[in-house]
């Protein structure tokens, strides 16, 4: 597997003690969401991280697609034994997350940034 270059790299993805901050300021599509996966699991194997906090804050749209791949790069994440820890989920997100019936599996959901860090640093 070829490695990501920083120019192919869709996000920041902070170090914090064992886990990795991933602050998402961008709209996620089919493309962006699948380049963003292989990043995590670049960084993951890079830095033997223990857990990842997803933070869509900023985040306005997250479709079953999306949903989707955040789920299966958590399950991909926690083979890698890294536990994956989404924050930040804004309430007209929640709404059509709840109206789809999309379950998000493998995910631990914290309700804010500073609840996600607490998860983490029990992981």
């Amino acid at each position: 597997m070829k490695m990501m270059t920083y120019k192919d790299r869709v996000v920041p993805i902070l170090r914090v003690a064992d886990y990795l901050l991933v602050p998402i300021q961008i709209d996620l599509d089919d493309s962006t969401v699948g380049r963003l996966q292989k990043q995590l699991m670049e960084e993951i194997e890079r830095t033997r991280a223990r857990a990842v906090i997803l933070d869509v804050r900023m985040v306005e749209v997250i479709d079953s697609y999306i949903s989707y791949t955040l789920s299966e790069t958590a399950a991909m994440a926690r083979l890698m034994g890294c536990r994956t820890i989404l924050c930040g989920i804004q309430p007209p997100v929640a709404l059509t997350l709840a109206q789809m019936g999309v379950v998000l599996q493998e995910l631990v959901v914290a309700r804010d940034l500073e609840h996600a860090l607490v998860l983490a640093s029990l992981s």
